[in-house]
């Protein structure tokens, strides 16, 4: 059966973007959802609280849409939008127990949620609680399937409902831009893969990545699906807000900015580890290639390759500009990640090792993150004090990068105890860390003799 037969004539049906076809099942699983949780300090209405988050659901189609599969081929289905929906909000009272504050209580709302699941059927694709100390202190946790949102969309969503919650509280109607809605991406995406400038981008693609596979690094031991562990693990890494503006600073002054000194970092890793100095690492980008899509909740981000040949490069500026040139080329030359895969079929290959382990790399960052989202006196996102495995991807091996308030770096390594040590994960992440603060206090040193 294909796609024709299985949208009919509906004219509330449309085509499933790249990022929705999904015959591993991983992109509905129930896990794989995106936690946020808010600390609210100050006066509340909770009716206008609610409306918001019912003004974001009607704006932003993503969170009302029911995708269909076939049930043979998770390649093959349909988005349905569904008409605007009421988000169920519930209301809890607590007070803090003796012996605790109310911030654990917070952080312990947050550790809760990302243990949560929710199947990608339910509609609307976003579930809210308020929890209330007080009249004046509450803590807000909503909870968004992975596959109607990604972590450019969070930003979007904190923006919205301040907005939408503002206009119902002063009656004065919000300036948000009209977003253009999620299902046109995937039509958008139908004509770009037959334009002149996506059979550039395969050229490109299929040159850059010839003779290549994902770089990965050694186990410590043969693993597989039969020898998990009820739970991943995390190794934690992090360089204090001083010493991080100090690394945004430096890369500022060689026109880079430091996803290109993570690079570098890791390249200067990766040879110490492996001796190699021709490397393809598996990473994630916005995946808007229209700027149109700007303010489009839905789910964007995709995976890229990135080839990394810096055998050539005697400084760590020289690793940098490699880094910023190679960034550059992979936005330019746009393909989802299906696309490439289908010219490269052996670009996964050394996943499969038993003996080995793919990095993938999670930048976490947005253009949006200091917009407006607040709406009472204080609006802050609940952090914990270290990263949580996200306990998604079983038998991964995922570095995540993101900058917490006030201007924290930090590294998790989230990896599976049945094929590595915890001793290596802290060996790979200090050393990370240190070829970090050692780039930023001397770009121009050669990084082979450090």
């Amino acid at each position: 059966m294909d796609q024709s037969e299985i949208l009919g004539e509906s004219v509330t049906q449309y085509p499933l973007s790249s990022r929705q076809r999904d015959r591993s099942g991983l992109a509905r699983a129930p896990k794989h959802v995106i936690p946020l949780v808010l600390r609210i300090k100050g006066e509340l209405c909770i009716d206008a609280l609610k409306g918001a988050l019912d003004d974001v659901v009607e704006r932003q189609e993503s969170l009302r849409t029911q995708v269909h599969y076939s049930e043979t081929d998770g390649n093959i289905g349909f988005q349905e939008v569904l008409p605007p929906l009421s988000v169920p909000l519930t209301v809890h009272d607590i007070a803090a127990p003796p012996g605790r504050a109310r911030d654990e209580l917070a952080i312990d709302l947050l550790i809760q949620l990302n243990d949560e699941s929710m199947p990608f059927s339910v509609k609307p694709s976003m579930r809210a609680s308020l929890y209330r100390f007080d009249d004046h202190d509450a803590v807000l946790t909503l909870l968004i399937h992975h596959l109607f949102c990604d972590g450019w969309s969070t930003d979007i969503l904190r923006r919205e409902v301040a907005a939408c919650y503002k206009a119902r509280v002063t009656g004065i109607p919000h300036g948000l831009p009209a977003p253009v809605p999620y299902r046109e991406f995937a039509l958008w995406e139908q004509q770009y893969l037959q334009s002149d400038e996506a059979a550039a981008a395969r050229r490109f693609w299929m040159d850059n990545l010839a003779g290549t596979e994902m770089f990965t690094m050694p186990a410590d031991r043969a693993h597989g699906p039969d020898t998990l562990t009820p739970r991943s693990a995390i190794g934690n890494f992090s360089i204090g807000p001083d010493d991080f503006a100090k690394v945004s600073a430096s890369a500022a002054q060689n026109r880079c900015s430091v996803w290109h000194v993570f690079l570098a970092a890791y390249m200067v890793l990766a040879e110490r580890v492996t001796s190699r100095s021709d490397i393809t690492l598996f990473t994630s980008n916005s995946g808007r290639p229209a700027s149109k899509f700007y303010d489009t909740i839905g789910f964007f981000v995709n995976t890229v390759p990135l080839r990394l040949e810096f055998g050539e490069c005697n400084t760590f500026r020289d690793l940098m500009l490699l880094a910023r040139k190679a960034s550059a080329d992979t936005r330019q030359h746009h393909l989802p990640f299906a696309t490439i895969l289908e010219m490269t079929p052996d670009l996964m290959n050394g996943a499969a090792n038993p003996r080995a382990l793919m990095p993938i790399f999670n930048y976490i960052n947005s253009p949006l993150a200091q917009d407006d989202t607040g709406f009472a006196t204080s609006v802050e996102p609940v952090v914990t004090p270290e990263e949580l495995p996200t306990c998604f991807l079983r038998g991964g091996f995922i570095w995540t990068f993101l900058v917490v308030p006030p201007g924290e770096f930090r590294c998790g390594i989230e990896y599976e105890p049945n094929a590595v040590d915890a001793s290596t994960i802290d060996r790979w992440g200090s050393d990370f860390i240190d070829l970090i603060l050692a780039i930023a206090d001397k770009p121009d040193q050669a990084w082979k003799q450090l």
